[in-house]
C-alpha cells in the first residue's frame, strides 16, 4: 500500500537528527583520544543551564565504556515506551568537548522522534523514563555511531563517546488517539464517510456509496478537544490519521503502524486547515482530485485526523 500522506505530506521523518546536525565548529578528529585513554572515575557530566546555550560540563577523566544514565530530575508523567514518539529538548556533545554537535535548545524548539528508530543509547536510555524527566545519557560508540564509522558531519569519530542532556516533554504511543472527552460537533450520518472508532481510540474511514466527490478542500470538526489551538505557519503538529481514496480503492492508517506523524503546518498542505483547531480534536478533511492535464494526477480522498500534539515554532 502506498503511504501517500506519509510520504508526500508528512515527509518530516521521525528520526534522530544527528545525521544532519553537523556543526561547522566541530571537526572529526582524535582530540578526545587523550581523554578516552584515562580511566573513568565514576563522575558524570553536569548540566550548565543557559537557555539556548545549555550544555554539559565534563569531569577531567576518561569516559565510561558502558551506557550510563543519570536522572537529574524525575518527571511525573507516564513511563516512555520503546515504540513511542518522544518529544524532547536535548543537547549532544562528544565527551570532553565544550561545543555541542546538536542542540534543540539552540534551535529554539523541542524535537520529535520515534524512539525505536534512533541510536541504541537513546532507545535503551530513555525507555522507561517518565515524561517530564531530565536525564543525562553517556553513550559509548557501540551504542552510538561506532558501527557506521562515526558521523563526520557532526564531528563524531568512530570511537567517540557521546553525551546528552535530555528533557522529555511528551511521549505519544503508536495507538494514541485524540481526547476521549472531546465534544461532538458533527452529525456522523450527515458526513460523506463512514467512521468506525470511538473518540480517543484508533479509527477507520470509508467513503459512503454515491457520495459526491469534493470540489474544494474542506475541514469538518467531528469532535472538539480542549487543548491549545493549533498555531499558524511554523508549527509542527502531531497527528494520527486514517485515509481513504474517494473510490475506497486504497487506504492507509498511522494507528498502530507508524504512530503519530510530525507534520509542518504549511499553506500548501491539507493540514493547513487545522489552524485554530484545539489539540485533542478529531476532524474530517476532504480533498478534491487534481484537474487538467498535469501528471501524475492525484485522486480525491478523505482523511480522519486526531490531533495529538503540537510544537509551536520557538517553543
Amino acid at each position: 500500500m502506498k503511504r501517500q500522506l506519509i510520504a508526500g505530506i508528512a515527509a518530516a521523518a521521525l528520526v534522530f537528527g544527528l545525521a544532519a546536525c553537523g556543526n561547522s565548529e566541530s571537526k572529526s578528529s582524535n582530540s578526545s583520544a587523550s581523554s578516552s585513554q584515562k580511566e573513568w572515575d565514576g563522575k558524570m557530566p553536569t548540566v550548565e543551564q543557559k537557555g539556548a546555550d545549555t550544555k554539559l560540563v565534563f569531569p577531567d577523566s576518561g569516559a565510561p565504556k558502558e551506557l550510563k544514565v543519570q536522572v537529574v530530575e524525575e518527571g511525573k508523567g507516564a513511563p516512555v515506551q520503546k515504540t513511542d514518539t518522544v518529544i524532547a529538548h536535548y543537547v549532544g556533545q562528544v565527551w570532553g568537548k565544550d561545543t555541542a554537535f546538536d542542540s534543540s535548545f539552540k534551535r529554539g524548539a523541542p524535537t520529535g522522534f520515534l524512539l525505536e528508530k534512533v541510536i541504541a543509547g537513546w532507545t535503551e536510555g530513555l525507555a522507561g523514563q517518565k515524561v517530564g524527566s531530565k536525564v543525562i545519557l553517556v553513550v559509548p560508540s557501540d551504542k552510538g555511531y561506532g558501527s557506521s564509522g562515526g558521523n563526520a558531519a557532526a564531528g563524531i569519530g568512530a570511537d567517540d563517546v557521546i553525551a546528552f542532556y535530555v528533557e522529555i516533554k511528551d511521549a505519544l504511543g503508536k495507538d494514541k488517539g485524540g481526547d476521549p472527552q472531546a465534544k461532538p460537533e458533527a452529525a456522523l450520518d450527515q458526513l460523506p464517510v463512514e467512521i468506525q472508532g470511538n473518540l480517543g481510540a484508533p479509527v477507520t474511514v470509508k467513503v459512503k456509496n454515491g457520495a459526491p466527490q469534493p470540489t474544494e478542500r474542506k475541514l469538518t470538526v467531528i469532535a472538539r478537544g480542549s487543548g491549545e489551538p493549533v498555531k499558524d505557519s511554523g508549527t509542527t503538529v502531531y497527528l494520527q490519521y486514517a485515509m481513504s481514496l474517494w473510490d475506497n480503492s486504497t487506504g492507509e492508517t498511522t494507528y498502530g503502524v507508524t504512530g503519530p506523524q510530525a507534520v509542518p503546518v504549511t499553506a500548501s498542505s491539507p493540514f493547513a486547515l487545522l489552524k485554530d483547531v484545539p489539540v485533542g480534536s478529531r476532524v474530517l478533511i476532504t480533498q478534491p482530485g487534481s484537474e487538467g492535464t498535469s501528471s501524475p494526477k492525484s485522486p480525491a480522498f478523505a482523511v480522519v485526523v486526531d490531533i495529538v500534539g503540537q510544537l509551536p515554532s520557538g517553543k
